[in-house]
């Protein structure tokens, strides 16, 4: 645009202006003025009314009050309407031919100790009216409204309007012609200075630039010539410069590497003024949206600080990193990381920064994967430093506990396990960190009726981050005194069977990452692990103690039976067989004098051998009865039964159901002894009645029951004695009965008797039936 055309515009906007202002401000002046002078006019006509319609409104003459306000209707001064209506918005008189408009009734009603109110309204149908309302007397029930037209106000406003803008015209056509004729004289010389500019402009710069005069035009064109030669000079440097930085390009762009350039730019900091193609495909943005905008909008917030910072050293002329890592979001949502050098460049005359850029993303996902793995494997290393060593089951979990806490960075959590010994699966708590030992024991009990929480058989780790206001953890405050506001639940399972729960609180929302849940995941299942090993180990401990008490019981009545049998074999046969050999010798002798005294004294030592086999076999018997190996298992039995209870006062009740068989020498002997242990406790013990003593052959197993109607006794507390007779008859059916794959269970309540079961699982067995004893089904 020429600068004359510039001198007429800009004369002619500020005339434009100037008049326009003048006009508003003088249409406002005297709209102001004449709305004042119509309210103080619309006061006083409607006081006067409202004292005209003041006795007929109390006398009740409504007529007179309608015929006075149409009186006033007709005397002009620019009234639309009068209508006089009490405080309940019930219409008395009006004016209006059409009709009282119902809205009117809620608009502009006095308040009780208002006299008077004055709104502008909008009615379609008779423009701006200006409304005032005027309390008719003091105390009394009723006021009245007169509405003023607006139009006259507005025609007075339009006129005043109207000569201000033909004044405004009238000056823009002279101030256009005196800017014409100025800006003539000045752009003169001026037209010739630019067309030796656009000389310059087109690469000419052999010439200098001639104007005669001594003006500031002039002083301009010695300005453009020293330029011309300064301009000359760049040139040749510029190409020279170009022709590296072109090669340098290529060789980056050609690396796959991208390129871009920043500018600050009026308002905006870091503009981008070139990209190359790579940079275009690692943003996902064209190059026309790329040039459109600022650094900070492709960079992730985690990476805004980097950004800033090199903004900051860049304005303070500051060396810039050369290699960081930066975080993009890409236009499709997907987020990138990149790593990139940073520069200070001159570019289109500028200060500029130059970044070159490359994709990481792969490998910072590898590195960050590595750095996790690592994470999780020194945390569970650690965690199974923590669990290790002989420490009792609570002090490991108190350890990996606080390991736990150090790792995922939580002040606060607590350990409980389930009870399973009952089938009651109560939670019984094994250590607290961050958290008063009673608001833990608290929160265990709670723990299993809250509805936020799962039963005992959810082993997946769930995250409460919206606690109810009545969870009661969301009661608890934290160590450093913040509130709980985050739940983890992690249940501790072996084999699909939850042991116990870990639980972590946190004072933030969104305090638990995925990664912290893995690895949460990973040591819940460690921890199901270790508690499954350590109360094995506290079974087996307890197992190996009452072996070696076994053994040595069984080692002691070892010993006790040789010293039975040899007190046995002496006090009793030896006796006998030596008093036998006395009695021979003595028949040997009398012999001689007394033969048929000799043979009487012979018929009493043959009676007294047969004693003395009697007593051997006893003895034998007792070691192994003989009954087994020749008729079998069911006779045997019987047999013990009767005989053992014959004098006892205890009635033997004898069944044998199902199709017998016949089972090796190992497994009917020690099914022989555990009846036979079971019938002495109760001989010993019970001061029972009855006995109930069955075999039951089934298909692939046997049951074997005795049950008595005694005393019975506490299991635990028997198995619990040390050197106890009963806990150790106990103990060593039930390891006999696993000799042989059998299962042994003693059932037995204090003055509810006792019943021993047996099951054994002979399928594997030789199923030889008996012949013998087929007769001996049945009580």
């Amino acid at each position: 645009m020429k600068l004359s055309t510039k001198m007429i515009i800009i004369t002619v906007i500020l005339i434009v202006v100037m008049g326009l202002l003048t006009m508003g401000a003088i249409s406002t002046i005297v709209e102001q003025a004449m709305t004042q002078q119509l309210e103080e006019q619309g006061l006083t006509y409607s006081r006067m009314a409202a004292d005209n319609v003041a006795n007929p409104l109390l006398d009740g003459n409504v007529l007179i009050v309608q015929r006075t306000i149409e009186n006033l209707l007709q005397t002009g001064s620019g009234i639309s309407y009068v209508y006089v209506i009490d405080n309940y918005g019930n219409v008395i008189a009006h004016t209006f031919s059409g009709g009282f408009p119902s809205n009117l009734t809620n608009i502009n009603i006095l308040g009780s100790n208002q006299m008077k109110n004055t709104i502008l309204l909008n009615m379609q149908s008779q423009g701006l009216i200006r409304d005032v309302g005027v309390r008719i007397l003091e105390g009394l029930n009723a006021e009245i409204h007169i509405g003023f037209s607006q139009n006259s106000i507005l025609q007075w406003v339009y006129n005043v309007r109207k000569l201000m803008l033909n004044l405004t015209l009238y000056g823009v056509l002279l101030g256009a012609v005196a800017a014409l004729i100025l800006s003539t004289l000045i752009t003169r010389p001026l037209k010739r200075l630019a067309s030796y500019a656009l000389r310059l402009g087109k690469g000419d710069l052999e010439e200098d630039i001639v104007i005669r005069g001594k003006d500031e035009i002039v002083e301009l064109a010695l300005c453009l010539n020293r330029m011309r030669k300064d301009l000359f000079t760049g040139m040749q440097m510029l190409r020279q410069s170009e022709e590296s930085n072109r090669t340098l390009l290529e060789a980056i762009s050609a690396a796959g590497e991208g390129i871009a350039v920043f500018q600050d730019n009026l308002n905006k900091k870091g503009t981008m003024k070139f990209v190359n193609e790579q940079y275009e495909n690692l943003t996902g943005y064209t190059k026309a949206e790329l040039l459109e905008m600022e650094a900070n909008e492709i960079i992730d917030s985690e990476s805004g600080k980097q950004i800033e910072e090199v903004w900051e050293r860049s304005k303070h002329g500051l060396n810039l990193p050369k290699q960081i890592e930066i975080l993009f979001n890409r236009k499709d949502g997907t987020k990138l990381y990149m790593e990139a050098s940073y520069c200070n460049i001159t570019y289109e005359g500028n200060p500029a920064i130059i970044s070159i850029t490359r994709d990481i993303t792969e490998k910072k996902k590898t590195s960050m994967e590595i750095i996790r793995k690592n994470r999780e494997l020194a945390a569970l290393n650690e965690l199974s430093k923590a669990i290790s060593g002989h420490m009792n089951l609570k002090d490991k979990l108190y350890e990996a506990l606080n390991t736990i806490l150090q790792v995922v960075g939580k002040q606060a959590g607590w350990i409980f396990l389930y009870n399973e010994r009952d089938n009651d699966n109560k939670a019984e708590l094994m250590c607290q960190i961050g958290i008063l030992p009673e608001e833990a024991l608290t929160q265990t009990k709670q723990f299993q009726s809250c509805s936020n929480f799962p039963k005992p058989n959810s082993n997946s780790i769930q995250v409460h981050s919206s606690l109810s206001t009545a969870c009661s953890i969301k009661q608890l405050y934290l160590p450093d005194g913040t509130k709980a506001l985050s739940h983890v639940y992690v249940p501790l399972s072996y084999k699909d069977r939850v042991l116990g729960v870990l639980n972590i609180i946190a004072s933030n929302l969104e305090s638990f990452t995925k990664e912290d849940l893995n690895l949460l995941n990973s040591i819940g299942l460690q921890l199901g692990v270790a508690i499954e090993n350590a109360e094995l180990w506290v079974e087996l401990n307890k197992k190996e103690m009452l072996r070696k008490q076994l053994l040595n019981k069984v080692i002691t009545a070892q010993e006790e039976e040789r010293k039975r049998i040899s007190r046995e074999l002496h006090d009793e046969s030896s006796q006998s067989i030596a008093a036998l050999g006395v009695g021979l010798k003595s028949v040997i002798e009398i012999m001689e004098f007394d033969k048929e005294y000799a043979l009487t004294v012979l018929e009493d030592l043959k009676n007294n051998t047969s004693s003395i086999l009697k007593e051997l076999h006893q003895i034998i018997y007792d070691l192994r009865p003989s009954l087994l190996d020749d008729l079998g298992l069911l006779p045997a039995i019987r047999w013990y039964v009767e005989s053992r209870l014959s004098n006892t006062g205890i009635k033997p009740h004898v069944a044998f159901t199902g199709d017998p068989l016949r089972l090796t020498d190992e497994t009917e002997i020690t099914i022989f002894r555990i009846v036979q242990e079971s019938i002495t406790n109760a001989v010993k013990y019970s001061n029972a009645k009855n006995l109930y003593l069955g075999l039951e052959f089934g298909q692939d197993s046997l049951f074997v029951y005795i049950e008595d109607d005694g005393d019975g006794f506490n299991i635990e507390k028997a198995l619990a004695q040390k050197d106890g007779k009963e806990s150790f008859g106990l103990l060593g059916m039930t390891e006999r009965a696993e000799l042989i794959g059998g299962e042994i269970e003693i059932k037995s309540r204090s003055n509810n008797g006792t019943r021993i079961e047996l099951k054994l699982d002979y399928q594997n067995f030789e199923e030889d039936r008996y012949e013998e004893n087929q007769g001996l089904s049945g009580r």
